[in-house]
């Protein structure tokens, strides 16, 4: 009996670990689709990983879902993907979400969302990525008051804080 509890763990993390390698592999593999413009296997393959939690999976979704790439163009699906993905840290969907709420795609229009999802992006995505995110976020204060900007700029500040659980 000794044995039992040892081996029953060591047989409880070979799956876990399986799982982990299994999941890893079909989201090389849904990009993959993806990538070679295979969007309904892209979206097949997304969508467990997206349900599990995978927040990669959960921005490509929202991806395909905005664009209607091998699923139904819906933004009000695509928004949901977004703010998964984003709520677990994921910087993908941030400039994403801004355009939404910028052009009230699937939600009202809110240019002080759309502010803080451009800040954020701006301040967490590498390169012209995210140097893109500020330039939008810029043009934005010109059709916003200053409590506008400041409020964006304490969403943006809070969800930060919260470690992006408290952005919707």
């Amino acid at each position: 009996m000794q044995w039992f509890f040892p081996l029953l763990l060591l047989a409880l993390t070979c799956v876990a670990g399986a799982q982990s390698v299994v999941a890893a592999g079909s989201l090389e593999e849904a990009e993959f689709a993806y990538d070679r413009g295979e969007y309904t296997k892209a979206a097949r393959l997304f969508s467990p990983l997206a349900e599990e939690g995978v927040a990669e999976a959960q921005f490509y979704l929202g991806l395909m879902h905005e664009k209607g790439r091998g699923v139904r163009q819906d933004y009000t699906t695509a928004l949901g993907w977004f703010h998964k993905a984003a709520a677990q840290g994921y910087v993908g969907p941030q400039s994403n979400l801004g355009l939404i709420y910028e052009r009230g795609r699937g939600v009202r229009k809110d240019v002080v969302r759309a502010f803080m999802w451009y800040h954020l992006a701006g301040a967490m995505l590498p390169g012209n990525e995210g140097k893109a995110a500020l330039t939008r976020r810029d043009q934005l204060t010109s059709n916003m008051t200053a409590a506008q900007v400041e409020e964006a700029r304490e969403l943006a500040r809070r969800c930060q804080q919260s470690q992006f659980k408290e952005c919707g």
